[in-house]
C-alpha cells in the first residue's frame, strides 16, 4: 500500500496509482461534487482508494481492521450465472462446508446510506487541478435524483440523457458543441446509481483563455471564396448561404466563466426544450428512441451501461443485492428484489410509447424545478510544482530526521516487508483446483460465412473489392458491415491527410452535390434538398444528414486499418481505409449509402477542413504528453525508419547545429510515422495557422488553402477511381441466409458504392496520381487472382481467399512494422510536467511465423498438423503467465510497490515484443526488478521452480476465455482480421487456434523464453527504452541518467527534450 525506502522516497501500489488519478480533472470534479452532495458519513464523500495524504497518514493496524470489518463472510454477496454440472444448491452445500465461519458468521451488516444533504452548502464552486497548460477547464452540473427503487424514473431519465448527450442534432449538442463557435468541447451526462441517484452533466474543454481569437477564427469562416480555386473544391454553406451573423454569438465570447453565465445558457435551453422542441421534434426523438431500445433489447443490455451478455445479468442483479443492502427505502425488507432491473427492456419498450407531456413533465421536475449545483474546474500550471516540492521536502525530512541505527533498522524492515508481499499458493491447494474448462463444453460461435471472389464477376471487377464476405450469425437482430477500401497507390504527399479525411468522413457536414447527379445520387432518399441561387450544386444541410444517419445507424464508424483497435495509434493492422455500420437488416443498404455520400460528397470546404483539423489537433495535444499514450505513441514514432527514428535519436546533439538541422528538415514519412502522433501535431499546426490566415484574405497563403482543398480532393479520387480488387466487402446478417441470398446483398451494396463512385467520377476531372515511393502491401496477390469456373447462373461457391506469400518480419513492410536497426540498445529519458509518476517501456523486435501461408498450395487442414505457429501461440500463454496478477512480475514489480501497472504485450502486427510499467514511483527500481526476473528464469533450475502445468493450464483457459468472449460485439471486425491474415473467416481461426493452444508443452513456452524474453537481458540485442518522469523530481536529470545508465544490460539512456520528437513540417 505505502512505505518508505532507504532513500527517503515514497512509494506503494496504491499511492503510485493514485498519485496520478487525484490530481486529474475529472478525479477533481467528481470529488469535489460529492463532497458537496453528500454528509462527510457518506462514502460518496471520500476518494475511492484514498487520496495521497490520506495514504500517507494510515497506520497497517487501521488497514487490518478496516478489512476485518468489511471484507468478511457475513458482508458477501455470492451470484452465480451459467450452465453447471450439479445444481446451485449443491454449489453452495460445497461453499458451507469450507469454513465454519460462513455458517457461523453474524447476520449481514445493513446500513442503509444517508441521504443527500438537504441543503447544499454551495450552488456553485470553483476547484483547480494540475494542469501543464491552462486552456480549457469544465463545467459540471448536479441535481438529485430518484430514489434507487424508482427504476421506471431511472431508466426513463436514461433514456432522455442517451438521447441529450448522443443525437448530433440534439438541442444541448446543438448548443453547446455542435456549431460554428462551440463552447464546450464534449458532454458527459449520466444517471449516476448511487444511493440516492444524482444526475451529473458536465461539458468538457471549456475554452477561457484567448476564446475571442478563437471565435475570430470561426468568424473567418464566412469569408468570401477566393478567385482561382480550382472547380473541383465547393463551398461551404456559409460561403453559398450568406455570412454568419456574429451578434449571435456574442453573448458566447466573453465570461464563459463568469458568475451564473454558463448555468443560464444550460436553464435556457432546456426551457425551450419544454416549451417547444419536444413538441416540434416529436417524431425524431419517438423514433430515436424506439430505434435505440431495439438496440438495447437485442444485445441485452442499455446502451448506457455499455454491458453485454452474462456480465449485463450480473450487472442487474448485483445491482438489486446492493440497493437491498444500502438503499433506506429497501431498510424494511428482508429479501433483495432481485429482478428489478430485469424489467429494463420491457420497461423502456412502455416508456417509448409515453406522450409528449410525459417527457416534458420529466425535463421540468428533474432539470428545471429541482435544485441545482453548479461546478467549474480551472487548470492551474503551478499546482503540481507545488505538490512535488512538498513532496521532495518530506523526503528530505525523512533521511534528516533519522539516525543510522534507525536508518538500518527501516533497510531491514522493508526488506523483510517486500518479500513478504509474493503471493505464494501452496502446491496442494493448486492441485485441488478444478483442471481447465473443457473447451468441448463450451459452446462455439454458430455462424455461416460466404465468400466471393468479386474479381472474377464482369458486373464487379471495376470495384475496389477483390474478396466479398458474408457472415451469418444467428441470433443477432442488427446487420453490420465494414467495407475496407485499399490504399495501396495513394502518393505519399497524401498520406499525412488521411487521418484528417477521416475525421472529415464522421464530421458533423452537409451534402453538397452536382445538380447533374443529384437525382441519381438521392434517389430513394427522404432529403429535401436546397439548390443554392446560381449554384449548379444541390446542398443538403449538416442536420438533415446527421437526422438521417440516426434514424438508420446505431453506431458508425471511418479509420485506418482496423475499427475495432483503431484507436491505439501504434497500431494498423492493415493498409485500408475502413466505414464500418451497425443498423437492422432492411436498412443495411441506405445506411451504407449514406456513409458513402458523405464520404464522397460531404460537404468539405476550407472552413470544414479548418475546423475539423483543429479538433483532431486539439485531442492530439491532449494525448501527447500522458504516460500511457506516451508509451505508446513515441515507440513507433521512433522504432520505424524514417527521419528523427532512434538511429537519429542516437546520433542526436543539441549542440551540433548539423543533427539540429538534421530534426528540422522536412519531408515525406513512411506510411506508419506519416500517420503517427508526432508528425500529425506538427503537420496540423503548419495546416492550421496557415488555413486562418488564407481565410483572412491572406493572399501570400492562398495557395496553402488550395493544397489542403485539393489534397482532400485527391484522396476522394483514389478511392472513386480504385479498381484494383484489392479491398473488401464484409457484412454480417442476423438470419440465416443461403448463398444466392448472401451474394445478392453483398452485390446490392457494392453496387451502391459504384454508383456513387461513378456520379463524383462524372463530375470530376480525372486526377492523376504520383507514383509513390514506398511501397504499400496488398490485402491479396494481383497476379494470383483466385480461379472460380464459369458458370451460367449465380451461385454460391465458397472461396479461400489469396494470401500475400511472404511472412511478417520487420523488413518486410515498408509500413509501420519496421523496426529502426538500433545497435547498442537505446534508452531515452524524458521529463514531462503533466506527470506525477512515472512510465517505463522497453520493446525489441520480434520475428515470428504467424497464420498459415498461402492455401491454394497446402490446405489449412494439412497445414495445422504441423503447428507452425507454435512459437507465437507459445508467446502469447507465457505473457498470459508473467501478466497474472501472482505472477512473477507482477510480483517482483507491484508487489513490492515500485508501479502499479504491468503488461507484457506481443504486438506481432507490429513486429514488437513490449513490456510497459505504468504509474512507477521508482522506475529504476521496477526496471530492475524485470530484468531480475528475466534472470531468475534463464537457468533450467528457476524456471523448473515457477512455471509448471498450473500455470500453462490456467494461462490456456484465459485464452480460451478471451477468444470465445466478444466475439459477437466486434464480429464483423474480427472476421475482417482473420481473412486480411490468410484465413477464410472465422469459422478457420477458430480450429487453428484450438490446435494450437491444446497441443502447447512446457517445453514449448521454455523455447519462447530462451527466444524472445533473453533478449532482454542480453549485451548487444537491439532494444529500445522509454523512460518518462515527472519534471519535478528530488534529482537532477543528469543524476537520474547517470543512474539508468549504470545498467548492467549495455542500454545506453539519452535525455532529450519532448521538442525533439516534433518535427518541424511544411506543407
Amino acid at each position: 500500500v505505502y512505505h518508505v525506502d532507504q532513500d527517503g522516497r515514497q512509494q506503494g501500489v496504491v499511492l503510485s496509482e493514485m498519485s496520478d488519478f487525484a490530481y486529474r480533472e475529472s478525479a477533481v470534479r467528481s470529488l469535489n461534487l460529492r463532497q458537496l452532495i453528500f454528509p462527510p458519513t457518506s462514502t460518496y464523500a471520500w476518494e475511492c482508494g484514498g487520496l495521497p495524504q490520506s495514504i500517507e497518514s494510515l497506520s497497517i493496524e487501521e488497514v487490518i481492521d478496516y478489512h476485518k470489518e468489511f471484507y468478511s463472510y457475513s458482508n458477501l454477496t455470492l451470484i452465480l450465472i451459467g450452465a453447471y454440472d450439479e445444481c446451485p444448491a449443491a454449489i453452495f452445500n460445497v461453499l458451507d462446508g469450507l469454513d465454519v465461519e460462513i455458517s457461523a458468521s453474524p447476520p449481514p451488516l445493513r446500513r442503509p446510506m444517508p441521504a443527500m444533504l438537504p441543503k447544499w452548502r454551495k450552488a456553485r464552486a470553483d476547484y483547480l487541478f494540475a494542469s501543464e497548460k491552462s486552456q480549457t477547464g469544465s463545467m459540471t452540473f448536479a441535481w438529485e435524483g430518484p430514489a434507487a427503487e424508482d427504476i421506471e424514473t431511472c431508466v426513463a431519465l436514461e433514456m432522455l440523457i442517451d438521447y441529450m448527450k448522443t443525437d448530433p442534432v440534439s438541442p444541448l449538442r446543438k448548443r453547446f458543441t455542435h456549431r460554428q463557435v462551440p463552447i464546450a468541447g464534449n458532454i458527459e451526462f449520466g444517471l449516476l446509481n448511487y444511493i440516492p441517484t444524482a444526475i451529473v452533466l458536465s461539458f468538457t474543454d471549456v475554452p477561457f483563455v484567448g476564446y475571442i481569437s478563437h471565435a475570430a477564427a470561426a468568424a473567418a469562416t464566412s469569408a468570401k471564396r477566393r478567385v482561382g480555386t480550382p472547380a473541383m473544391t465547393y463551398p461551404s454553406p456559409a460561403d453559398t448561404c450568406g455570412p454568419l451573423d456574429l451578434s449571435k454569438l456574442h453573448d458566447d465570447i466573453n465570461g464563459l466563466f463568469a458568475s451564473n453565465y454558463y448555468r443560464k445558457q444550460l436553464v435556457s435551453t432546456m426551457t425551450y426544450v419544454v416549451e417547444h422542441w419536444l413538441s416540434d421534434q416529436w417524431q425524431h426523438f419517438s423514433s430515436y428512441l424506439a430505434k435505440r431500445t431495439a438496440c438495447s433489447s437485442a444485445n441485452f443490455a442499455s446502451v448506457a451501461m455499455s454491458q453485454k451478455d452474462h456480465q449485463g445479468i450480473l450487472y442487474k442483479l448485483t445491482r438489486d443485492a446492493v440497493i437491498h443492502r444500502l438503499s433506506p427505502g429497501s431498510a424494511s425488507t428482508t429479501q433483495p428484489a432481485f429482478g428489478s432491473r430485469g424489467r429494463l427492456f420491457s420497461m423502456r419498450h412502455e416508456l417509448g410509447q409515453k406522450d409528449c407531456a410525459f417527457w416534458k413533465a420529466l425535463v421540468q421536475k428533474w432539470f428545471l424545478n429541482g435544485r441545482m449545483l453548479h461546478v467549474a474546474t480551472l487548470p492551474d500550471p503551478k499546482m503540481g510544482i507545488q505538490i512535488e516540492a512538498e513532496r521532495n521536502l518530506a523526503q528530505r525530512n525523512h533521511i534528516e530526521n533519522m539516525r543510522p541505527d534507525e536508518l538500518e533498522a527501516s533497510k531491514k524492515k522493508l526488506a523483510e516487508a517486500l518479500e513478504s508481499t509474493k503471493v505464494s499458493i501452496p502446491r496442494e491447494v493448486l492441485a485441488a483446483l478444478p483442471p481447465t474448462p473443457d473447451i468441448s463444453k463450451v459452446q462455439m460461435l454458430q455462424c455461416t460465412g460466404y465468400n466471393f471472389n468479386h474479381s472474377s464477376e464482369s458486373l464487379l471487377i471495376e470495384s475496389p473489392f477483390g474478396i466479398g464476405r458474408v457472415l451469418v450469425v444467428p441470433g443477432e437482430i442488427e446487420s453490420k458491415f465494414q467495407i475496407s477500401f485499399p490504399l495501396a497507390g495513394l502518393s505519399s504527399e497524401l498520406w499525412s491527410y488521411l487521418p484528417l479525411f477521416v475525421r472529415l468522413a464522421t464530421a458533423q457536414v452537409g451534402l453538397v452535390i452536382p445538380h447533374a447527379v443529384a437525382d441519381t445520387v438521392l434517389q430513394d432518399s427522404c432529403f429535401v434538398s436546397v439548390k443554392p441561387s446560381g449554384m449548379p450544386l444541390v446542398y443538403l444541410n449538416s442536420e438533415q444528414v446527421d437526422c438521417a444517419m440516426g434514424e438508420v445507424l446505431t453506431d458508425h464508424r471511418a479509420c485506418i486499418g482496423d475499427y475495432y483497435s483503431h484507436d491505439s495509434t501504434g497500431h494498423w493492422p492493415v493498409e485500408v481505409l475502413t466505414l464500418f455500420g451497425s443498423t437492422k437488416r432492411k436498412d443495411l443498404l441506405r445506411a451504407f449509402k449514406l456513409m458513402s455520400l458523405k464520404m464522397m460528397f460531404g460537404d468539405f470546404g476550407v472552413d470544414t477542413i479548418l475546423k475539423v483539423a483543429n479538433w483532431l489537433k486539439k485531442d492530439l495535444l491532449a494525448a501527447r504528453g500522458t504516460g500511457t499514450s506516451l508509451l505508446i505513441d513515441t515507440f513507433p514514432w521512433l522504432r520505424t525508419p524514417g527521419r528523427l527514428d532512434a538511429c537519429a535519436i542516437a546520433k542526436y546533439d543539441p549542440s551540433d547545429s548539423a543533427t539540429h538541422a538534421m530534426a528540422s528538415h522536412a519531408g515525406n514519412e513512411p506510411f506508419g510515422r506519416a500517420l503517427n502522433l508526432y508528425h500529425q501535431i506538427a503537420f496540423l499546426t503548419t495546416l492550421t495557422k496557415s488555413l486562418s490566415a488564407a481565410m483572412n484574405e491572406d493572399d501570400m497563403l492562398a495557395t496553402e488553402a488550395d493544397s489542403a482543398s485539393n489534397a482532400i480532393t485527391q484522396i476522394r479520387a483514389h478511392f472513386a477511381n480504385c479498381a484494383s480488387a484489392t479491398g473488401l466487402a464484409h457484412i454480417t446478417l442476423p438470419k440465416c441466409t443461403d448463398g444466392t441470398e448472401a451474394r445478392d446483398a453483398l452485390s446490392t451494396l457494392v453496387g451502391e458504392w459504384q454508383a456513387c463512385s461513378s456520379a463524383w467520377r462524372e463530375n470530376h476531372q480525372v486526377v492523376t496520381v504520383p507514383a509513390t515511393p514506398y511501397e504499400l502491401p496488398t490485402l491479396y496477390s494481383n497476379s494470383h487472382r483466385i480461379y472460380t469456373p464459369p458458370r451460367k447462373r449465380r451461385r454460391a461457391v465458397v472461396v479461400v481467399p489469396a494470401k500475400v506469400p511472404t511472412r511478417l518480419s520487420p523488413n518486410s513492410r515498408a509500413g509501420s512494422r519496421n523496426f529502426a536497426a538500433v545497435s547498442p540498445s537505446l534508452g531515452i529519458h524524458i521529463m514531462l510536467a503533466s506527470l506525477q509518476t512515472s512510465y517505463v517501456g522497453v520493446q525489441v523486435p520480434l520475428i515470428i511465423e504467424r497464420d498459415p501461408s498461402d492455401t491454394r498450395l497446402v490446405s489449412l487442414a494439412k497445414q495445422l498438423e504441423k503447428r507452425p505457429d507454435t512459437d507465437i501461440y507459445a508467446l502469447q500463454l507465457l505473457c498470459i503467465v508473467f501478466n497474472r496478477s501472482e505472477g512473477l512480475v507482477k510480483n517482483a514489480i507491484r508487489g513490492r510497490g515500485y508501479a502499479y501497472g504491468v503488461g507484457i504485450h506481443t504486438n506481432s502486427n507490429n513486429g514488437n515484443l513490449a513490456v510497459y510499467i505504468s504509474h512507477a514511483v521508482d522506475p529504476l527500481k521496477a526496471l530492475t526488478a524485470f530484468w531480475d526476473v528475466m534472470e531468475q528464469l534463464r537457468p533450467e533450475s528457476g524456471w523448473d521452480a515457477a512455471i509448471d502445468e498450473f500455470q500453462l493450464s490456467a494461462a490456456r483457459s484465459i485464452f480460451y476465455f478471451r477468444a470465445y468472449t466478444g466475439f459477437t460485439e466486434s464480429m464483423v471486425s474480427e472476421d475482417a482480421n482473420f481473412i486480411f491474415r490468410g484465413f477464410s473467416g472465422v469459422e478457420e481461426y477458430l480450429p487453428w487456434m484450438r490446435g494450437h493452444v491444446e497441443s502447447i508443452k512446457i517445453a514449448d513456452l521454455r523455447r519462447a523464453f530462451l527466444k524472445y524474453f533473453v533478449p532482454f537481458i542480453t549485451k548487444g540485442a537491439p532494444s529500445l527504452y522509454i523512460v518518462a518522469t515527472p519534471q519535478f523530481s528530488p534529482e537532477t536529470g543528469a543524476e537520474f541518467l547517470q543512474r539508468l545508465n549504470g545498467n548492467a544490460y549495455g542500454a545506453k539512456f539519452k535525455a532529450i527534450d519532448m521538442s525533439v520528437l516534433d518535427p518541424i513540417v511544411t506543407i
